[in-house]
C-alpha cells in the first residue's frame, strides 16, 4: 500500500510538471514577442529619435527622411533580390568567368549604391542635429557595422549599444 501511493503521488507529481512546463512553454510562444517590439522601435525610428533625445520639429524631420529613404530603397528592393539570385546562381559550374565577373561586378554596383544611399540619409539625420546629438549620432553608427553582426559577448550576452556607457562587456 505504501508503493501504491508512492506511484499515485509521483505521477501526480510528475503530471502536475508536466501541465506547468505546457504553460509555461505555451506562454514564451504565444506572449508578444519582446524582440517584435524592439524592431518596431527601430523601423518607426523611436530607437534614434529616442536615443538622440530628439525635440518635436526634429522627430518631423526624420520621419521625413526616413519616408524618402525608405521610398528609395523599396523601389530597389526587387532589382536587388534579381542580382543577389543571379549573383548565388554564380555556383552553377556552367558560367563562363567572364559571365561570373560581371554577374559579380552588378551585384556589388548595387550593393554600393544601396550604401550610399544610406550614408546619404544618415547625413541629412545628422544635419539636423545638434553638436552633442551628431557626437551621440557618430557613436552610434560607428558602433552600427558590429551590430549588424554581433556575436555574444562575454557570458552569452550580446554586445549592444547604451547611451552614456559605450557596450555592454
Amino acid at each position: 500500500m505504501n508503493d501504491n501511493r508512492r506511484v499515485r503521488l509521483l505521477t501526480g507529481l510528475i503530471f502536475a510538471l508536466v501541465v506547468l512546463n505546457i504553460g509555461l512553454l505555451s506562454w514564451l510562444w504565444l506572449r508578444p514577442d519582446h524582440s517584435e517590439r524592439r524592431r518596431s522601435r527601430i523601423g518607426t525610428g523611436a530607437f534614434l529619435a529616442d536615443t538622440l533625445q530628439f525635440s518635436p520639429e526634429q522627430r518631423q524631420q526624420l520621419r521625413s527622411f526616413q519616408k524618402l529613404y525608405f521610398d528609395q530603397m523599396k523601389a530597389r528592393q526587387q532589382s536587388i533580390r534579381q542580382s543577389r539570385r543571379a549573383y548565388f546562381r554564380l555556383l552553377d559550374s556552367s558560367f563562363t568567368e567572364s559571365q561570373r565577373r560581371e554577374l559579380a561586378v552588378a551585384f556589388h554596383r548595387q550593393a554600393v549604391e544601396t550604401d550610399l544611399l544610406t550614408l546619404a540619409h544618415f547625413d541629412r539625420v545628422a544635419g539636423i542635429c545638434t553638436p552633442e546629438q551628431r557626437r551621440l549620432l557618430n557613436k552610434l553608427l560607428s558602433e552600427l557595422p558590429g551590430r549588424a553582426f554581433r556575436t555574444p559577448g562575454a557570458g552569452g550576452r550580446n554586445r549592444a549599444f547604451r547611451p552614456g556607457r559605450g557596450t555592454t562587456p
